[in-house]
């Protein structure tokens, strides 16, 4: 008994802890580890960088595989050497009456001797010849072995597949955080620079309104010895006789219309800078709002029409920047993507992460609707473009600006916008809509749970006798300054 531990020892060094079997071409990885060079290999299928050892887990950045030759000599001795079990004789025999084992017993599962088979245990049981049952076990092992490495090979498949995706897992948030940093660190480029840009304008504007000031100090501490010398000078003549009063009365009378006239002149320049003032107030908001907008404006994207979402009644460019409505339908191709209802083209960009900017311009038009739509919107069926039914738009139409919320939202800018400008923050689940002509926010969709997909939509609507003839036309690049 003592001789069977250490070769089972021996042979439990020799197997493999991925397949369980002998050796097939050992191969040691950096951390000393040895497998089959089939189950390393197949472990680290597919895998570029970093792969881990099956056994301790540690990455290695380089498949470097080294032969165990030695170990592949033992495994080839160990197969060929026969070690009879000193305690086999021992084990063949009945415990009970210390007969061999010949028979098997079918319903208690165990081998008995011919003894047993005659008991009143046993004698009423199917038996079998000990080989016979050997025979059949035999070959319900193999069947069961059969199953089980194929089990074992299909959890050592997904464990490979799991170790991968720590590393797929890994690589993607490395990329995200990558790309967080590097929006963030554009932004602050972009803040630092603008800070940069008005700072420098509010210090020019310090320096000239205290160098005004200084000179209006300058002007009514003279204004102040002169009304002194004035006053002095009435009130004495004031006490004089008639006739010496009367002297130089003139002259008197006319510094003092000089002066009233000089203090008239600061208090409209007083009320002038008040209104200065508030100006002022009025303009470091649009500065604000232009700032938001140009920031929006740096995400600028390449949107373009696509001809199988058009209407019949409208007519596309050639470069796919350009929509008018026409009067008649053209004969075009039937397409589930076109739309039958509205008189709607959709852009060719598929939205479904990130930031984009496009701008379109409206000219004179006297109506039209732009904005973004689900991509599984009704081509066909009536539906009103709201939010509800996945459409995030805004138009004019009879003369009002508004955001199509339900219900709809007036909008209010300060001029008539010829262009349009859309940002689409798709995770932040915003869609703001400026007027690129004074560069000031005219609506924002905010914390929406945008669909799995977004396209840009845009409706030039009816021609109006002609009133409204004039196209929607896509700005190039980031549209103009």
């Amino acid at each position: 008994m003592a001789a069977a531990a250490p070769v089972q020892s021996l042979k439990e060094e020799t197997m493999c802890s991925i397949c369980l079997e002998y050796f097939t071409d050992p191969v040691v990885v950096k951390c000393g580890h040895t497998f089959c060079l089939s189950c390393i290999t197949r472990c680290w299928e597919g895998l570029q960088t970093d792969f881990p050892c099956p056994q301790c887990r540690e990455i290695s950045q380089n498949k470097t595989l080294r032969p165990n030759r030695h170990l592949a000599n033992v495994v080839e001795i160990l197969k060929q050497l026969q070690v009879p079990s000193a305690t086999t004789e021992e084990k063949n025999l009945c415990r009970e009456h210390e007969e061999k084992l010949k028979l098997f017993c079918e319903d208690d599962q165990e081998p008995i001797c011919v003894v047993c088979s005659m008991s009143r245990d046993h004698k009423t049981h199917k038996m079998l010849p000990i080989r016979e049952a050997a025979q059949e076990h035999k070959e319900k092992f193999q069947s069961y072995l059969v199953c089980l490495k194929k089990m074992l090979q299909d959890v050592l498949d997904l464990h490979c597949k799991e170790e991968m995706k720590v590393t797929q897992l890994e690589a993607k948030f490395k990329s995200q955080r990558a790309r967080i940093n590097n929006e963030f660190a554009k932004l602050q480029t972009f803040l630092k620079k603008e800070k940069s840009c008005h700072l420098r304008s509010l210090e020019d504007e310090k320096k000239k309104s205290l160098q005004k000031v200084k000179e209006t100090v300058t002007n009514l501490e003279e204004q102040q010895s002169v009304l002194r010398s004035l006053i002095s000078e009435i009130d004495s003549k004031s006490q004089q006789q008639d006739v010496e009063l009367l002297k130089d009365v003139k002259s008197i009378l006319n510094r003092n219309d000089n002066v009233n006239a000089q203090h008239a002149t600061y208090s409209t320049i007083k009320e002038t800078e008040e209104e200065s003032d508030k100006a002022k107030e009025v303009n470091l908001q649009r500065i604000f709002e232009s700032l938001d907008w140009r920031w929006a404006r740096s995400f600028a994207a390449a949107v373009t029409l696509d001809p199988d979402t058009a209407h019949r009644e409208l007519v596309l460019s050639e470069d796919g920047r350009c929509v008018r409505r026409r009067d008649e339908a053209q004969d075009l191709p039937d397409t589930p993507q076109r739309f039958t209802k509205y008189i709607i083209v959709l852009g060719r960009e598929r939205l479904s992460s990130g930031r984009h900017y496009w701008e379109v311009e409206v000219g004179d038009k006297t109506a039209w609707t732009l904005g973004v739509c689900d991509e599984a919107v009704s081509r066909n069926g009536k539906i009103t473009l709201s939010p509800g039914n996945g459409c995030w738009t805004v138009w004019l139409i009879d003369g009002e600006y508004k955001a199509r919320t339900f219900p709809s939202t007036l909008l209010t800018p300060r001029v008539p916008p010829r262009a349009v400008g859309l940002f689409l923050d798709y995770e932040a689940g915003r869609l703001s809509v400026y007027n690129v002509d004074d560069r000031s926010l005219l609506f924002t969709f905010s914390g929406v749970s945008f669909p799995p997909t977004l396209r840009p939509l845009f409706n030039p609507h009816d021609t109006d006798g002609g009133r409204n003839a004039g196209a929607l036309r896509i700005l190039p690049g980031t549209g103009r300054e």
